[in-house]
């Protein structure tokens, strides 16, 4: 209780980090951070407490740690550390369990299956399942679309191939009639 502790994470060939907070079925961001342009600053870019919350990095930006500041008891749980390249996956290393000395660590912090974990983005699984949905309808819906376009092209293609036959058929036979006489 009290004291300042760190929480490590590799950083290897990743540009953005991202620490989360687990306890009492709430899963809170904590901070983020990520690289300038250069590559060679660390940019903090969302701190919920800075006064207790740091993120540092070696000079490499290849590890960095989570600076807790005055640990108090409700620090007490599980940390994750997301962190990103250039894709929109974030790959988390293993979770640290936080626990102050003393206490027993199951009053202290029970797991939770992943359903009961509270989200603070405010997008529920429910929400996620539509969206997925609504961009998996909007490929079928361009697909569909592509394929009645291309067979109505096809079709006046091939009403224009009839049409240009006939009229060659046409011409030819009244120039075979003209021959003829």
């Amino acid at each position: 209780m009290g004291e300042r502790i760190s929480l490590n994470c590799s950083m290897r060939n990743r540009h953005e980090v991202a620490w989360y907070h687990l306890r009492s079925k709430r899963f809170n961001l904590l901070i983020s951070a990520q690289t300038d342009i250069t590559g060679k600053q660390f940019l903090t870019t969302y701190n919920q407490n800075p006064t207790r919350l740091n993120i540092i990095a070696d000079t490499w930006i290849t590890r960095t740690a989570l600076v807790i500041s005055g640990v108090t008891e409700s620090d007490v749980g599980l940390y994750f550390c997301g962190t990103k390249s250039n894709t929109p996956q974030m790959f988390f290393d293993k979770p640290i369990s936080l626990e102050i000395e003393g206490r027993h660590a199951e009053d202290q912090c029970t797991e939770l299956p992943v359903e009961d974990i509270d989200n603070t983005d405010g997008v529920t699984l429910t929400e996620k399942v539509l969206m997925f949905g609504g961009v998996g309808l909007a490929i079928a819906v361009f697909f569909v679309a592509t394929v009645v376009a291309g067979g109505i092209i096809h079709y006046h293609g091939r009403q224009k191939g009839w049409a240009a036959a006939r009229r060659s058929s046409h011409l030819r036979s009244v120039h075979h009639h003209k021959s003829a006489k």
